[in-house]
């Protein structure tokens, strides 16, 4: 048999969309439906399909497989692929190549079909340089891009082994548990070592004897992809003979085995001719620390979770798990185990973030179920939700972890998953957190979580706390309502339940009084903060005191504060000396507050020398920053290559810059495209500047179109940058109107630049108001010009004089 261990289900009665299970080792169910089409599939035959997947579905099986002896066509793939997505589990698709390669191998199979196979050839397959993640199986991330890949520490021998098999024709087998990250690192080792060999993955099993005969006959050496070999063995299509053929033919054989599939396999011919090398689910310290230097937010905040769990496991578990668990709320789910896992989430964001008792969660979930719809969704047992929640999905992933007797830990993605989605958290869970604390710490850390998400509930628990006489909630009871705007009621808490005598209240009151515009009381009160030894006081008093103007006692104030370590006081010091003209002072305290961890510090720093134009020592500090990832260091260092004509590589800082929403570096680059003659890259960039705000963008773009003559698309984008107030617009409008012999309409948009002070407009009036009546105006206009300092304009002025005496 191909599966030994396969079992029939009888029909009769009903299958329940079940016509074969194979229980895996683990003991989980690999569910085949088998359907006798030899056609089209028509929308009789997916009906038919459709219901039996979903019948069979209830079961919760590991694996789901449709045999039918026909080869679909793109737009049936599509149908299949739209379905696959929409359950939890593994789907495929045995069709006719599969069954007529497997009946050569087991005859017994042979008359259940009866139907023609077409030959299959391998001519036009793709390079491996141009073959994508994604056509080599490796999972996209959430969102639906690829995440960033990060560094290994089998990378080394991985791609030596690669590299050697591609010199001499071998075969490379990479060993990982589920989600391990096995596809990825070895297509990043094979697009390495590997990139001018044809790259060749099966769409199914069925193919893999033909692929064999055709790569043994290709021109050129071909990497035979064998993703998930276990899917090939128990196909029954790949054999020591196959692999022997391949690297005689000097193919490489590039595969990875699931861990659980390998111990089923263990002893089999495949297995046993060649060495496999051994992914850890588990990252490594080193390998954990180079995954939160990522760029991509989605794998630095996966590193950060449990150590347990491999970086790679949380990357493919957050989107199997979210999609499951959003699909298992329904009736004929898994309602309760849903409710029992949203309420490990609540619980994990509104504060509690050790284990989560059974019975805490067991309490909660009655909330997000009956939200559901309680009753009507016919939930399951207590018993079998919480089996369901804790069923391993991936690795060691599941959606409730366990973490001790009777307690659990909610899957962290899945946490990082209902943020990212902006879900918010039950408002009756708050109380249940609260309720579910250890001890005061515990309660403040709900509370704390609840400033940020749930303001107002904030309130309600900061406030039991206040009136049971712990100073430090009426403390922070004081700060959250001063944040909502409720100014009267945090005077009276700081004033009356809160320690009067601690620095800290004395420092919020001082706050609050300086938002309330009170600076006499505020000074007083940030001043007994500082004496009392709070030393962001003096920081605080320091910005008070400048701006109010009185620039030497905040200098006082915030060379206080930083001496006494106050955080932002060197950064806030830099700010001050720059402003007064004192750059080289200015930066000492930014080289300061860069030392003391202050990215801003160093940043700042830079900008001052750049503006000395001393790029080479600019470059650096704006690199460093960059290279950290601040957002502003990108702007900044691409602005100097810019300036420094580097133009490639300011290219790419503001490509990256632009990646992290920064609009101002859409309007530069256009700019920069627009200097370099590339208006086809310059305009879309502009639009986008412009659509984010930046009126210049509009003003900017619409001169490229007007050097071009292309003035009916200019006029419009002067004319929106002239109602969103640049003056230069309406020089240029004017000159456009001009240019398309409308001087009435001209001199109007003159007239509005030359009122908002623009010199160049007060001349250009001169060229169209030629009469008595505009004489007046115009030589006023031409007067305030040359007062500022317009030498033309005085010219003009004399002319239209000497014209008038």
């Amino acid at each position: 048999m191909v599966h030994p261990g396969l079992r029939y289900v009888d029909g009769a009665g009903g299958d329940r969309g079940v016509d074969a299970v194979l229980v895996l080792p683990d003991g989980q169910q690999h569910v085949f439906q088998i359907k006798s089409f030899t056609r089209r599939l028509n929308p009789g035959r997916r009906r038919q399909i459709r219901d039996s997947l979903a019948r069979a579905a209830q079961i919760g099986p590991a694996r789901w497989t449709l045999v039918a002896p026909l080869d679909l066509t793109p737009s049936e793939w599509d149908w299949f692929n739209n379905l696959s997505g929409a359950y939890p589990f593994p789907m495929e698709l045995h069709g006719l190549r599969w069954l007529e390669a497997t009946s050569l191998k087991h005859p017994s199979i042979e008359g259940l079909f009866h139907a023609s196979q077409p030959r299959l050839n391998v001519l036009g397959q793709p390079c491996v340089s141009d073959a994508t993640p994604v056509e080599a199986g490796v999972p996209l991330g959430v969102g639906g891009t690829l995440t960033d890949y990060v560094e290994r520490d089998i990378d080394s021998v991985l791609r030596t082994r690669v590299r050697l098999a591609g010199d001499s024709s071998g075969a490379v087998l990479l060993l990982g548990d589920s989600a391990a990250g096995k596809t990825r690192a070895l297509y990043e080792a094979m697009r390495t070592e590997l990139p001018g060999h044809g790259f060749v993955r099966p769409a199914n099993p069925a193919e893999v004897p033909q692929l064999v005969l055709d790569i043994a006959a290709a021109s050129k050496p071909c990497v035979l992809w064998l993703d998930e070999l276990h899917r090939y063995l128990e196909a029954g299509c790949l054999g020591a003979r196959e692999i022997g053929q391949l690297l005689r033919s000097k193919a490489v054989v590039l595969m990875t085995f699931d861990a659980t599939a390998h111990e089923h396999w263990t002893g089999s011919a495949v297995l046993e001719s060649m060495e496999t090398l051994v992914l850890e689910r588990r990252w490594s310290s080193a390998e954990r620390d180079r995954a939160r230097r990522s760029q991509d937010p989605r794998v630095a905040l996966a590193a950060q979770a449990d150590p347990a769990i491999g970086v790679a496991e949380g990357l493919a578990a957050a989107p199997r798990l979210w999609r499951e668990l959003r699909l298992a709320d329904r009736a004929g789910g898994s309602p309760r185990g849903a409710a029992l896992t949203w309420a490990g989430i609540d619980l994990a964001r509104a504060g509690l973030t050790g284990p989560l008792p059974t019975s805490l969660l067991l309490d909660t979930h009655l909330l997000h179920l009956a939200d559901s719809g309680g009753a009507l969704l016919r939930p399951e047992s207590q018993g079998d939700a919480l089996a369901w929640a804790g069923r391993v999905r991936c690795g060691v992933s599941s959606m409730l972890l366990p973490a001790g007797e009777d307690a659990w830990q909610v899957h962290p993605q899945l946490v990082i998953e209902a943020q990212r989605a902006d879900v918010p958290v039950h408002a009756l869970v708050w109380l249940q957190a609260m309720g579910g604390a250890e001890d005061l710490d515990g309660m403040f850390a709900v509370a704390l979580s609840a400033n940020s998400r749930a303001p107002s509930i904030a309130v309600l628990l900061w406030r039991a706390m206040a009136d049971a006489g712990i100073h430090r909630a009426a403390n922070n009871l004081g700060v959250v309502l001063a944040d909502l705007g409720r100014h009267e009621e945090a005077e009276r808490v700081y004033r009356t339940k809160a320690d009067i005598q601690d620095a800290s209240v004395l420092l919020n009151l001082g706050n609050l009084l300086w938002r309330t515009d009170r600076h006499e009381e505020a000074i007083e009160t940030l001043q007994e903060s500082g004496a009392g030894g709070n030393a962001a006081a003096w920081n605080n008093l320091g910005l008070l005191m400048r701006e109010r103007g009185e620039f030497a006692p905040a200098e006082t104030c915030l060379r206080s504060a930083a001496l006494a370590g106050a955080a932002d006081a060197d950064f806030n010091l830099g700010v001050l000396l720059g402003d007064l003209g004192r750059t080289q002072e200015a930066m000492a305290a930014y080289a300061r507050a860069y030392a003391a961890g202050d990215l801003d510090g160093l940043l700042n720093w830079g900008i001052l020398l750049a503006e000395e134009g001393r790029w080479e020592e600019a470059e650096p500090l704006f690199r460093s920053c960059a290279e950290a990832g601040d957002k502003e260091g990108f702007f900044c260092l691409a602005n100097l290559l810019k300036a420094t004509r580097r133009l490639e590589e300011a290219v790419a800082w503001f490509q990256r810059a632009i990646d992290m929403g920064d609009s101002r570096a859409q309007y530069n680059l256009a700019n920069l495209y627009r200097d370099s003659d590339r208006l086809d890259l310059a305009e879309p960039l502009y639009r986008a500047a412009a659509d984010a705000g930046i009126s210049a963008a509009l003003l900017n773009w619409g001169l490229a179109l007007k050097g071009q003559q292309r003035l009916g698309e200019a006029e419009p984008l002067f004319n929106q940058a002239a109602l969103l107030g640049h003056r230069d617009a309406h020089l240029h409008l004017g000159d456009l109107l001009r240019e398309t012999g409308r001087p009435d309409e001209a001199a109007t948009q003159w007239r509005l630049a030359a009122d908002a002070g623009d010199t160049t407009a007060a001349i250009a009036l001169a060229t169209v108001l030629t009469s008595d009546a505009d004489r007046l105006y115009l030589r006023s206009v031409l007067q305030r010009a040359a007062d500022a300092g317009d030498p033309d304009a005085g010219v003009v002025l004399a002319a239209l004089n000497g014209a008038f005496a």
